[in-house]
């Protein structure tokens, strides 16, 4: 194996560990103050008895009480959700591929890796998606209860941009390096096996 493969095996995983977990938190909007915060099927409020007595305890949930995509409240939330959750579910596809090239034959290293390839492709494909269409949905009516009334597309009204929904941001551009390095790595490892075989 390359140094280039452990590299992108490495990169791989990691990728898939941070979008997986950033698609699992609510903090992707954040309203300042109020502890309330919103993520792709899941939100946290500040509980009103807490408020009262002036705490900071949050309740957090899925949107409707349980998970389903019926209940998150903008249907571009739901597209939004259902784009980058498959993004996810690829990258952790391709991190589960990336590390079978470890243990697969020279033989078959070639149709797994360009598998992966476009694994990978389409998981960056689906995940820029979702998080183009997610602030489709900062117009909606449940978005403008909690963000006021100038909340738009793309404009967070008073509340702002959470860590979560930058992370993921990072976390899908860094995931544009895995298929080229998928290439690389199996370039690499072609020609030194020509080499091996020409000795």
């Amino acid at each position: 194996m390359s140094y280039v493969q452990y590299i992108w095996i490495l990169l791989s995983i990691l990728v898939s560990v941070t979008c997986s977990f950033c698609f699992l938190q609510p903090e992707w909007i954040v309203r300042p103050g109020l502890s309330n915060t919103f993520g792709m099927y899941s939100f946290c409020v500040r509980g009103r008895d807490a408020m009262a007595v002036g705490g900071a305890a949050r309740l957090c949930g899925f949107y409707g009480g349980e998970f389903g995509f019926g209940n998150i409240p903008s249907s571009t939330w739901q597209a939004a959700c259902l784009l980058y959750g498959g993004g996810c579910l690829f990258t952790c596809f391709g991190a589960l591929c990336s590390m079978a090239t470890m243990c697969v034959r020279s033989s078959m290293d070639k149709t797994l890796v360009l598998s992966t390839r476009y694994l990978q492709i389409s998981s960056v494909f689906l995940m820029t998606s979702g998080l183009v269409v997610y602030p489709l949905g900062f117009e909606s009516r449940y978005f403008r209860y909690y963000c006021g009334s100038e909340a738009d597309i793309y404009n967070v009204g008073a509340c702002a941009v959470g860590w979560t929904y930058v992370l993921a941001i990072v976390g899908c551009a860094v995931s544009m390096f895995c298929p080229v390095l998928s290439y690389f790595s199996q370039n690499e490892n072609f020609d030194t096996d020509s080499f091996e075989y020409k000795l």
